[in-house]
């Protein structure tokens, strides 16, 4: 096979295909749905049992601190609560291990709107353009945004 042949066979059509793919961004936690005490702490959440999620939670990041996706579950659970201080720690924990974990991204936005601050949703909405485009997390945070920008 010459050389221009196999770049228009096999070369050409491979750049064309990953351009058209999307890339994950950021690190895989779906391990943690193996684990029973996570996914109770998430039937928790679903529940609005959140200061339950959170004890539990507190008690897998002891043995897995970095995990942004729990982190970030602890965050959200405290915002549901009102505790927007602790809540904030949390979600800058989060985004401190992984700046492009897209949930945490997500949640913060909605931290921002509800504590007021809509510069800073809007500009985690940028980010989350440039990380995912139009991915269903920019989609939900687009969607408080408009609705609270809708409220004023």
């Amino acid at each position: 096979m010459r050389p221009r042949s196999l770049f228009r066979q096999i070369v050409l059509p491979a750049v064309l295909l990953a351009g058209t793919q999307a890339f994950a961004v950021g690190s895989d936690w779906t391990y943690l749905d193996d684990n029973p005490d996570y996914r109770q702490a998430r039937r928790w959440i679903e529940e609005k049992n959140y200061a339950a999620a959170i004890d539990k939670l507190m008690e897998l990041a002891k043995t897995q601190p970095n995990s942004p996706e729990l982190l970030n579950w602890i965050a959200f659970s405290h915002r549901k609560l009102k505790n927007y201080p602790v809540s904030k720690q949390f979600y800058d924990a989060a985004l401190l291990r992984d700046p492009t974990f897209l949930p945490a991204l997500e949640y913060q936005g909605e931290w921002f709107i509800e504590t007021g601050d809509m510069a800073s949703a809007k500009a985690n909405l940028e980010r989350l353009a440039k990380l995912c485009g139009r991915c269903h997390e920019w989609q939900d945070l687009n969607e408080a945004v408009t609705k609270a920008e809708a409220a004023k």
